[in-house]
């Protein structure tokens, strides 16, 4: 027995001196490794005031350690050479997992620590941030991404024109966001008020009110309307006029005042604007008119693209102040003095009028541009052109947007109209 021992014991000795000189290499590697990680983010941890790579994984090499005990306890009764395998295994899997995941939570730290300096250094990045978790309405789209576009071409344009006339803006400076925005929200909450009414019902009465609710949005529709139609009735009809009536069957208090005033004042400008070369032309005028003439033909075509998108942008505006007041007066309004078929047939009406003005607007503007920038080159005026068409276009699709969002207040009203009728 003796024998045995003593020969068991001399390879247990040399298995171990083995392994042990085995494990040199592994460790120095490791080391090289957390060393090299040390090196790259030691720059890192100065300029940002971060913990170094050996503080943030003490904690985590000390919970491994604990761990790797309870495991050597759990194999200690284990002898021989798979004893000796197993503990040294053991060893240097725990080392390498101490440096790496120490090396990972350092580099996921730096990587958090960079984002909040570059974000306190750029206010932009936070808002850019923000509206990726942000789900966006029209007047989000509006108030954000139009505003964002206009401010970063600001300069440019600033440099070129020598003023900004960012239609972004003005539209928010005749609270055309804040009506919009409060829009959008009676819009909602009558969608979701029509919703709970559809599955609370169920059978012939469901089936009617479908019905109903159909009819209401085919007289909703928008009805299509070509412009050599537009040209023959503009002669014909003073909008004032045409604009008043049509508000009128909507039997709600607010009127139509401050729509009116922005349209006449903005073909007032227009007329003078056309009237100047033709005063020109003729003779014998008297000295007053003369200097009249001259004042006004000091507008330069920068001067007429600003007040053709501000006009536009007015217009726009007190439009889609109309449908927010509109709204709200049928919604709290008691007594339903005409159904809301007629209403929607009516703003249906007001709507196209408009779309039919903006359109006419921006012809005559333009007019005016190609007449007073007759001396400058096509690269500066087109442009100009251009954009009053583009905002006149973008102005008619905000507006049929906002017509839209009448449909459920209009639905919610026709269903509360007909709940109240046997009452009466």
């Amino acid at each position: 027995m003796s024998d045995k021992d003593d020969i068991e014991t001399e390879v247990i000795t040399e298995t171990t001196s083995i392994l042990e000189d085995e494990n040199c290499e592994p460790t120095k590697n490791f080391e090289s490794v957390d060393q090299s990680i040390s090196n790259v983010i030691e720059k890192a941890e100065t300029s940002l005031g971060i913990p170094s790579p050996s503080e943030i994984s003490s904690e985590v090499q000390y919970a491994t350690g604990e761990t790797n005990a309870k495991e050597n306890e759990n194999s200690s009764p284990m002898s021989g050479p798979f004893g000796v395998f197993s503990t040294i295994s053991t060893a240097v899997q725990s080392t390498g997992k101490s440096v790496i995941t120490g090396g990972l939570d350092a580099l996921e730290f730096i990587g958090k620590k960079t984002m909040d300096v570059i974000a306190e250094g750029d206010p932009g990045f936070k808002r850019t941030k923000g509206l990726m978790n942000r789900t966006s309405t029209l007047s989000q789209v509006l108030r954000e991404a139009k505003e964002k576009e206009e401010l970063w071409t600001a300069n440019e344009v600033t440099m070129e024109m020598g003023k900004k006339t960012h239609y972004g803006l003005l539209f928010d400076e005749f609270q055309g966001l804040s009506h919009l925005e409060a829009l959008e929200m009676l819009s909602r909450e009558s969608e979701i008020k029509v919703k709970s009414i559809l599955n609370s019902l169920s059978g012939e009465e469901l089936e009617t009110l479908k019905f109903e609710l159909e009819q209401l949005k085919e007289a909703f529709s928008l009805a299509e309307f070509c412009e050599e139609e537009e040209e023959e009735k503009k002669g014909d009809e003073d909008f004032t006029k045409e604009i008043t009536e049509l508000f009128s069957q909507l039997h709600v208090s607010s009127k139509p005042e401050k729509l009116s005033r922005a349209r006449n004042t903005a073909c007032e400008w227009i007329r003078t604007s056309l009237a100047k070369p033709l005063e020109e032309k003729e003779e014998g005028k008297k000295q007053l008119e003369a200097e009249k003439i001259q004042q006004l033909n000091n507008n330069s075509i920068e001067d007429i693209h600003a007040f053709a998108i501000r006009s536009l942008a007015e217009l726009t505006a007190c439009l889609i102040e109309l449908f927010h007041k509109t709204a709200a007066l049928v919604l709290h309004g008691r007594k339903q003095e005409v159904t809301a078929i007629e209403r929607s047939r009516a703003l249906s009406q007001m709507t196209v009028v408009l779309c039919k003005e903006l359109s006419s607007l921006s012809k005559e503007f333009t007019t005016c541009l190609t007449t007073a920038g007759v001396k400058e080159k096509a690269d500066v005026l087109n442009p100009l052109i251009t954009a009053v068409f583009l905002e006149a276009s973008n102005s008619a699709s905000y507006i049929q947007d906002a017509f839209q969002l009448l449909l459920p207040v209009l639905e919610i009203s026709r269903i509360e109209n007909k709940t109240e009728l046997p009452e009466a």
